[in-house]
């Protein structure tokens, strides 16, 4: 894993609460069931991103939470580093310690290069750059419009009677079958 579940928790909800960052102050319960995670954790996670200014925090019957500027304008890698730590991608894949360039395992140079991918990942973009990306059952919960499962599951619309008419529709007739050419008689 490349962090706790701490720091999973806590971009799963930042992206969550950006991709839904409306008028509306977002509740941990709302944000707990949507996404699957257990309350009581979230809401400790909530809080300290609050604390560290990622957040925004109301009390109260309004109350919750949204996302505030410094939280938009973070990337993955400052969030992580809040939560877990500086990302430190350093260990040994084969579990060597020290390994290094010059005590190297068999995949000190590949595991080099990813390293070197998921650093530029976790920094390429901000939180609300990403929660553009949301799949949109994230992004519908809070903006007004229905999730599209919602949506299907509307009543049909009642349909308007069909006028009557004084004369009746003749019945379709039958087209002729056509007949092959007749041989001609010497």
């Amino acid at each position: 894993m490349l962090y706790s579940k701490t720091a999973q928790y806590s971009i799963q909800s930042m992206l969550f609460i950006a991709a839904n960052n409306s008028d509306q102050n977002i509740l941990v319960r709302d944000v707990a069931k949507e996404l699957g995670l257990p309350s009581s954790f979230l809401s400790k996670i909530l809080q300290t991103l609050s604390r560290y200014g990622f957040l925004n925090s109301v009390k109260g019957p309004k109350g919750g939470f949204s996302l505030s500027e410094k939280g938009a304008e973070s990337t993955i890698a400052e969030l992580v580093a809040v939560v877990d730590g500086p990302m430190n991608f350093d260990m040994c894949l084969a579990g060597f310690s020290p390994c290094s360039e010059e005590n190297a395992c068999p995949f000190h140079q590949e595991w080099k290069r990813i390293r070197e991918e998921i650093r530029e990942v976790v920094n390429s973009k901000n939180i609300f750059e990403l929660a553009k990306e949301m799949p949109i059952r994230y992004r519908t919960l809070l903006a007004g419009s229905p999730p599209p499962a919602a949506a299907k599951k509307k009543a049909p619309a009642k349909k308007a009677p069909a006028k009557k008419t004084a004369a009746k529709k003749a019945p379709a007739k039958k087209a002729p079958a056509k007949k092959a050419p007749a041989k001609k008689k010497k």
